[in-house]
């Protein structure tokens, strides 16, 4: 039993790391990505070129308390000429994000899935509103002020690539 937890307390910190390496492996530069704020401040980044983008991230609830449990919404724009397929259902989820402070992620053991979804197809121009993270991650408030992070969206295009793309936003804590 203790041989379980300890495989548990490292595989977590391993994944938390390999996630982290991924997103500050993308650049950053202005033309790739604009930012977004969350709703309450009536500020959102659009889409303005080809390829696939995201916009208007926040945390569900809006106003998020110390202590409290929330996820994030984030909008998938399609500007790319081809449909780009998106994990969905209740069981799986496109969207994961990675906060800089004042929020910790944990996996919930106890959650699980058991549900199968066909993935989603989104078509050129369209766009979509999808939550994250998946089932049995917790994304947790643990200290009021400004938070800083990323969210990433992975997607399969047309031809079967994996790709993402991955925006800052800001949101506070209250």
């Amino acid at each position: 039993m203790q041989s379980c937890k300890l495989k548990q307390g490292i595989i977590l910190p391993i994944l938390v790391i390999l996630i982290t390496v991924t997103i500050l492996n993308f650049p950053l530069d202005q033309d790739r990505h604009a930012y977004s704020q969350p709703s309450e401040s009536d500020s959102t980044a659009n889409a303005t070129g080809p390829g696939v983008d995201l916009i208007d991230t926040h945390p569900s609830p809006v106003n998020v308390k110390a202590g409290s449990n929330f996820e994030i919404l984030s909008t998938v724009v399609n500007n790319s000429p081809d449909t780009i397929t998106l994990p969905a259902g209740r069981c799986d989820s496109p969207l994961t994000a990675f906060f800089m402070r004042n929020v910790v992620i944990r996996q919930d053991q106890f959650q699980g899935c058991t549900a199968t979804s066909s993935p989603f197809e989104l078509n050129p121009g369209e766009e979509v509103t999808v939550a994250g993270p998946v089932p049995g991650t917790i994304y947790q408030a643990i200290k009021a002020g400004k938070t800083p992070a990323t969210a990433t969206v992975y997607y399969l295009t047309e031809n079967g690539q994996p790709g993402n793309v991955t925006k800052p936003f800001v949101f506070t804590i209250n």
